[in-house]
């Protein structure tokens, strides 16, 4: 009897380890703001993960299509809605309006700005996977000309 009940716990916890596993990244409560063949604008409503978890929750929800690489640094963001940046010249670019949490810096006016509705995002310091998603910033993709 022992024995039973000790593989039922057994059981139980690797079933809870395979549910929490099979979730994935965290999901990110986010909205599109602003959207043309150059430009996208997030609104994040929840701190929850990275943009790149931000990214995936809206083309889950069929709001938002993208493509991506996955390279060294994490993913090189390579389409927003149909639209790919020639990569001889042409990238996509992250712009937010998150600058600093935690003694962090997360973006510098240093390497570029995109005006939004009267606020100006700056260049993010970090990728789509690294960049936090915090609820209240704003993040834009934006393609941008190499020249």
């Amino acid at each position: 009897m022992k024995s039973l009940k000790f593989f039922g716990i057994i059981f139980a916890i690797i079933t809870e380890a395979l549910v929490l596993v099979s979730c994935g990244g965290a999901e990110a409560s986010a909205e599109i703001v602003s959207s043309s063949d150059s430009a996208v604008v997030i609104s994040v409503n929840e701190t929850s993960g990275s943009l790149e978890d931000v990214l995936e929750s809206l083309k889950a929800d069929g709001k938002l299509d993208y493509s991506a690489s996955e390279g060294e640094y994490g993913i090189y963001i390579e389409s927003v809605n149909g639209r790919a940046a020639d990569p001889s010249s042409e990238y996509w670019a992250i712009y937010t309006s998150l600058s600093e949490l935690d003694g962090v810096i997360y973006s510098s006016a240093d390497f570029g700005t995109y005006d939004f509705d009267g606020k100006t995002l700056c260049s993010a310091s970090y990728g789509a996977s690294g960049l936090i998603a915090v609820e209240g910033e704003l993040y834009a993709l934006v393609l941008e000309s190499w020249q």
